[in-house]
């Protein structure tokens, strides 16, 4: 079991370098003046970054047999979730409105997509992985469903900067990817007869925002994130 906690640490290591590497172009290569970055989109980042380095320094604590610890920094997360939560509901508010008359219509409303699952799939995971911290297996698998989520919006990024794919194309290749992700620690789930129900939820929910991304240009989507944007984004 400690190897199963090193072993975590490690895969969101490398969900970190991937995000740094997606966002490089559009936002660390701007350093120190960051010009197309506002106020919120740096706190948006710093509060997930502080995430993900706590998902990397949490298991590692388990892993070194500092459990109380591990549970005095885990409160952070009662904090650090919800706004996280709340500040990828602004992102999307704001992207919403800076393509209002600068992308066409359909267009806007096609990342609402993208923005709807997001910070749902985030507080999904975020909530159970809290109502589950007794349970450890339960808990830990919930929270690396946590960092797969940063998987898409770093790596779409990167291949479309190094590889010229459009966001559709770019989005449907880090969906599958994490649906494979999920699924492999899935399938290893019931094969070593664990408690397979997290995995199955994380992929369920991840499999619901891949739907609803590959449905995107629909009319039932357009008029849904239409409605959407006039209750919420007000």
């Amino acid at each position: 079991m400690q190897k199963v906690y090193l072993n975590t640490a490690i895969f969101i290591f490398l969900v970190l370098i991937g995000v740094q590497w997606g966002f490089y172009q559009s936002y660390t290569s701007q350093f120190p003046h960051f010009k197309n970055a506002t106020t919120l989109i740096h706190v948006h980042g710093a509060l997930l970054m502080t995430w993900m380095l706590l998902l990397i320094v949490q298991p590692l604590l388990i892993h070194a047999g500092k459990a109380p610890l591990h549970r005095t920094i885990g409160k952070v997360s009662w904090v650090l979730g919800p706004l996280i939560i709340i500040s990828l509901f602004l992102i999307g508010r704001g992207g919403y409105f800076r393509g209002l008359g600068n992308v066409p219509e359909h267009q806007n409303l096609t990342f609402i997509v993208l923005d709807m699952r997001g910070f749902l799939s985030f507080a999904i995971f975020w909530f159970l992985a809290m109502i589950t911290r007794k349970f450890p297996d339960s808990h830990m698998r919930y929270m690396i469903a946590t960092g797969i989520l940063a998987i898409g919006p770093g790596l779409s990024r990167g291949l479309g900067y190094s590889f010229g794919l459009d966001l559709g194309t770019a989005m449907t290749i880090t969906d599958v990817l994490d649906l494979a992700i999920v699924g492999v620690l899935l399938g290893v789930d019931v094969y070593r007869k664990k408690n397979y129900k997290p995995f199955l939820t994380v992929f369920l929910v991840l499999f619901l925002g891949s739907v609803l991304w590959q449905l995107r240009n629909t009319a039932g989507w357009q008029t849904f994130a239409k409605n959407y944007a006039a209750l919420f984004y007000k």
